[in-house]
């Protein structure tokens, strides 16, 4: 059976986070519509140009599998925050505000929609190193799944070297007592298992002195 994930995603804020296929803003769930009135997938495909036969029989391998695993489930977003992000844009779509960039360090391609920025603006920085601020949304396992930009810009050399990396999640909330400094007694008895003799106990009072 073909793998339908190469031909089918769910983005959020696109087609409302329904499942739709790739680098299109078309819902898996019209095409199921079209075959169940009896359509062709010629016809289909007529009807949608951006899709190919392969694309079409994936959204039936989507259903199946949904059938009889009930597999698919959109609340596997985890969570999402703000963050920038630099390199190349290399690939808008503006009938539809989406792009594609590769970050700076590692040349690793991200998929974003930016409906926040000028179609304008886009085109003249289409091909152009340029830093991206706004939101990452992530899976529940960690991955970026898709980028929200509020603005894009020209990066400067030092732009691309400060947010040249993949946005990660936070994985846990701020723990202030990992950055506490012992003081005082409280760094002595950290610093004593409790079995030492009194000239141990001596020697470390005037090491901190």
């Amino acid at each position: 059976m073909m793998n339908w994930q190469n031909y089918i995603t769910a983005v959020p804020l696109i087609c409302e986070g329904r499942a739709c296929f790739k680098n299109t803003p078309i819902m898996v769930s019209k095409v199921l519509e079209n075959l169940a009135d009896g359509v062709m997938p010629n016809d289909i495909q007529k009807k949608y140009p951006a899709l190919n036969q392969e694309a079409i029989q994936a959204a039936l391998v989507f259903a199946t599998q949904i059938a009889r695993e009930q597999i698919f489930n959109l609340s596997k977003l985890a969570s999402h925050r703000e963050v920038r992000v630099a390199g190349r844009l290399e690939a808008i779509k503006l009938n539809d505000y989406t792009f594609s960039m590769a970050v700076a360090e590692s040349l690793y391609p991200i998929n974003g929609f930016a409906k926040a920025v000028e179609p304008q603006t886009l085109s003249t920085l289409l091909g152009k190193n340029v830093v991206v601020s706004g939101t990452a949304h992530f899976t529940k396992e960690g991955a970026l799944l898709v980028l929200e930009a509020a603005q894009i810009e020209i990066a400067k050399e030092r732009d691309l070297m400060i947010w040249g990396q993949v946005p990660k999640p936070f994985l846990s909330p701020f723990d202030m007592s990992d950055f506490k400094v012992e003081r005082g007694l409280s760094a002595i008895i950290g610093k004593l298992s409790g079995d030492e003799t009194d000239k141990e106990v001596l020697q470390v009072l005037e090491e901190l002195s």
